[in-house]
């Protein structure tokens, strides 16, 4: 919840700051989205994570994006050591002043080592993300949201929870 509420409160800064600079400002927005995101974690029993998440989209209609994004994620504990790679489409649609429906296929390939027996697992799995989210006015939007992976399998999936908030930039170009 701590994470959670420390990333609105991360986002609502980065906006007033944002809206500040751009009062007034004749910048048109292009059809082009380029951005991502970039995540650090940190936790208990030497936990650590990375998490790079590029993107490209194109707005479709003034109210729908579609896109693709590609993504790495390395995770370390005392007890495993994982990279993960992923890629897929996804779909924004803007609902209204900044509200958004997203809709993400991401596949996950790379492998995970239990550091106890040195025992390696491959892993091969796949996630429809659907969720929502806030993005920023402007020609550089910052967004924050939460997905839910409808595909979850709690007993043969990689991930311990099919919820995943996620934040990031977009420009427009």
């Amino acid at each position: 919840m701590k994470k959670i509420l420390s990333l609105v409160v991360l986002v609502a800064t980065l906006q007033f700051g944002f809206s500040q600079i751009s009062v007034g400002s004749n910048v048109t927005e292009g059809k082009w989205r380029v951005g991502g995101g970039l995540g650090l974690n940190f936790g208990n029993n030497g936990y650590f994570g990375l998490n790079i998440a590029p993107s490209a989209g194109y707005m479709i209609t003034p109210k729908l994006e579609a896109g693709v994004s590609a993504g790495y994620q390395y995770s370390k504990s005392d007890y495993y050591k994982s990279n993960l790679f992923s890629g897929g489409p996804y779909m924004n649609y803007h609902v209204f002043d900044g509200l958004f429906a997203r809709g993400h296929f991401e596949h996950f390939t790379g492998n995970q080592k239990i550091l106890s027996n040195n025992h390696e697992i491959s892993i091969d799995e796949s996630a429809l993300w659907l969720g929502g989210g806030y993005s920023t006015p402007g020609p550089v939007r910052f967004q924050v949201g939460i997905m839910y992976n409808v595909l979850h399998d709690e007993d043969d999936s990689v991930f311990s929870s099919p919820v995943r908030p996620f934040g990031g930039v977009a420009i427009s170009l």
